[in-house]
């Protein structure tokens, strides 16, 4: 709560302010009055504690008022598994995109496919709940009417639709394929009912929709392949009709060629190229081969050749030659060559170097021969190679066209074949592994209602009037600017409290009641007297100056009680009643106006005359006199500031004035600049804030030595305080200033 503290001159020109002791005391007040938050919430409370209990006691009767007027509802609940995709029976796909259903968007529809009101309808019209009364006007705890299944049936089922759809409840289980539905109704049976016939309805829907989606694929692969297949016709039939008129003859096998589709076999002229040339490439090899055999055998004159080495003939001839070599070189050594055995063995090996050449050019003719066949089948191949090149070349120019067929028949057999193959799969996927939605649990009825919650409706209708409650309490507060405890007084004027006096009614201030020490007012003004006292360094001020915003705040009672306290101590008292407009002294001490500080104020100085003497020892009292016409004029002049100084003289130790209200009037601020000090004096809840603020403001205006203020008519029960708080505020208070002013 925001305080504004008025900035005043608590000293005036005659006082002893004290400037040290003052700034210690008012430090001291803030530690020792300080209050928690959570205390001054609860204060607040305890004051606003009938508004509280009254907005409490109708959020309690609300919430009864609640329960006694809701249906009672029973909920029942199934779960159910929907699958991101169906079980795969059959390897093969059906209709439905499988990629959507990879992401959240695929349990996002099927939580509004359980939702919608297609299913809804289907449901009504499954339980037939357009003709049950119960379902239909059960939720607004009437009896059905007479006519209840009268009128338009389309409409009926699309209440029961719509009553369906308010009242059921789709709710996945967090991290899993499951989810959970249900129902709540006035029939606990037909809850589960209803919850078991929606899982049924829509797992059937599900199962109806894929079936749909493949008859309309069938249906259309159906008409394409129809389409595919006369093409297909046409197509082949060109390509025959080509194939006769240019004579292309086709073998049927699986290999590929530059002028053949690889889908067909290779033509009869390809085939024979291919044939030939390889004979060719043989041929040639052969020929190569013979060629070097024959030329390898001719520097040998054919006795090197594999075929001389492997003839038996010549082996033994050149055996016969090497033993007739040895023997002449054995003998060369001991003979000369013309003898007749060197001789001899000269001729033998001459004859059979003879018979060697002969057998050489045998196996040289033989080698030649070969080599002449291989060349002349080379020739004879390579021959044919050229015309049959020709002819493929020829063959090329006249298949380009039927090429072109060919490929246009190959696309259309392979499009016939797929558009045929996915027809088949689709009847297949079809009729099985198409249902990604199993129940788990069905529902049961229950055995007690959800709605209404009695405890937590009355706990609901406690806790929002309890809050309610306290925040009307504080708003109250917040628009409340009279003050009604000490620590407000403080807190909003920024003036010190002096003491705080209780609440008496108004038929037992009297007299009397000041008289005995024991009763609380008594105890508060004595505790006021005290605070008084040690105000300042020298004791209690000498001319003490009361006044208050407004009438009626206990000003007078307060003069009066201070009046007595002092003349109790033993000193000098006089109480003088200042208010010239609406006096009250002399009422309060019962006897006739008819003289006093008017006089005065107006040139009297005969003073003693109007002084009278008090209901204690050593009390005097002047009551204000005669009405003037004007009272400022008179309280403007210098008498009034004469009279005190006078009385003082007179052996008065205490003057007590008590004055007229501040607001309107000029005379509290006049009586205020001529006195020692002044007391102010408010009533609790009786006086605004911002009336007293500006009541100070006009005493500070005038440098009046405002000590502090006293608050009356507390009543400390009603506000949250204990009954001694006044005196131990009050009691904190003294303690410390005896300290402050030794």
């Amino acid at each position: 709560m925001a305080t504004n503290t008025l900035p005043l001159d608590l000293g005036g020109p005659a006082a002893d302010r004290g400037p040290d002791s003052r700034l210690a005391l008012e430090h001291f007040l803030q530690q020792q009055d300080a209050e928690s938050p959570l205390t001054q919430y609860l204060q607040i409370l305890i004051r606003q504690r009938w508004i509280v209990l009254a907005i409490i006691a109708a959020g309690v009767l609300a919430a009864v008022f609640v329960n006694a007027t809701t249906v009672k509802l029973y909920r029942s609940t199934g779960s159910m598994e929907i699958a991101r995709e169906a079980a795969r029976v059959v390897n093969t796909d059906d209709t439905q995109p499988r990629q959507a259903a990879a992401g959240q968007e695929f349990y996002q529809t099927q939580y509004g496919l359980l939702r919608s009101r297609a299913l809804a309808e289907q449901t009504v019209a499954s339980l037939r709940l357009a003709d049950n009364p119960t379902f239909l006007y059960g939720y607004t705890g009437k009896k059905p009417p007479a006519d209840a299944l009268a009128g338009d049936r389309k409409r009926r089922e699309l209440t029961a639709a719509r009553l369906l759809m308010g009242h059921l409840t789709v709710e996945p289980v967090r991290g899993s394929s499951l989810v959970q539905l249900s129902f709540d109704s006035p029939d606990p049976a037909l809850s589960a009912t209803v919850v078991n016939s929606i899982a049924k309805n829509f797992i059937a829907s599900n199962l109806n929709r894929r079936f749909q989606a493949t008859a309309y694929a069938r249906q259309f692969l159906q008409q394409q392949i129809e389409n595919t297949r006369q093409k297909l016709e046409a197509s082949e039939r060109a390509l025959v009709a080509y194939a006769g008129q240019q004579r292309i003859i086709n073998y049927e096998n699986g290999t590929t060629s530059k002028d053949q589709d690889s889908s067909n076999g290779a033509s009869v002229e390809s085939t024979d190229l291919r044939a030939l040339n390889d004979a060719l490439n043989a041929a040639k090899i052969d020929r190569a081969q013979a060629e070097a055999h024959y030329q390898q055998a001719a520097r040998s004159q054919g006795l090197n050749a594999p075929e001389s080495l492997q003839d038996g003939t010549v082996a033994a001839l050149r055996s016969q030659r090497s033993q007739l070599q040895a023997e002449y070189q054995r003998l060369s050594a001991q003979f000369r060559s013309d003898y007749p055995q060197m001789v001899a063995l000269r001729q033998q090996i001459t004859e059979l170097d003879k018979q060697l050449g002969k057998q050489g050019a045998v196996v040289l003719d033989s080698l030649r021969a070969a080599y002449l066949a291989a060349a002349q089948r080379q020739s004879e191949l390579q021959g044919q190679v050229d015309k049959l090149k020709n002819n493929v070349i020829d063959l090329r120019g006249r298949t380009v066209q039927y090429n072109t067929l060919q490929r246009d028949a190959d696309t259309n057999r392979a499009l016939y074949d797929a558009l045929l193959q996915r027809y088949k799969e689709i009847g297949i996927a079809g009729g099985v592994g198409t249902n990604n939605v199993s129940i788990v649990d069905t529902a049961l009825p229950s055995g007690s209602p959800v709605t209404p919650r009695t405890s937590m409706n009355l706990l609901l209708g406690l806790l929002l009037g309890t809050l309610v409650g306290g925040a009307v309490a504080f708003i109250l507060e917040q628009l409340d600017e009279s003050i009604i405890a000490p620590h407000d007084l403080e807190r909003k004027l920024g003036v010190p409290l002096l003491g705080s006096v209780p609440r008496v009614p108004d038929s037992d201030v009297s007299i009397d009641l000041l008289e005995d020490s024991k009763t609380p007012l008594a105890e508060a003004y004595l505790s006021l007297q005290t605070a008084l006292r040690l105000t300042t360094s020298k004791g209690a001020p000498r001319v003490l100056f009361v006044t208050s915003s407004r009438p009626s705040e206990g000003k007078s009672t307060t003069a009066m009680a201070v009046a007595r306290n002092f003349a109790s101590l033993g000193k000098k008292t006089i109480l003088i009643d200042a208010d010239l407009r609406n006096p009250s002294v002399h009422k309060i001490m019962g006897f006739a106006n008819t003289g006093g500080l008017t006089n005065i104020l107006a040139g009297a100085t005969d003073v003693d005359t109007y002084i009278r003497k008090g209901p204690v020892d050593r009390l005097s009292i002047m009551s204000s006199g005669p009405i003037p016409p004007n009272p400022a004029e008179l309280l403007a002049g210098s008498n009034l500031s004469q009279t005190f100084e006078r009385l003082l003289k007179e052996g008065y130790d205490h003057i007590v004035v008590d004055g007229p209200p501040v607001l309107g009037l000029a005379d509290a601020p006049l009586i205020a600049s001529y006195a020692e000090a002044t007391m102010f004096v408010i009533a609790a809840r009786n006086t605004h804030t911002r009336t007293a603020r500006v009541s100070l403001r006009r005493l500070a205006d005038v440098h009046a030595n405002i000590l502090g203020a006293v608050l009356t008519k507390f009543d400390a029960k009603k506000i949250g305080y204990d009954y001694g708080y006044n005196y131990d505020y009050g009691d904190k208070r003294i303690g410390f200033m005896k300290r402050v002013t030794g």
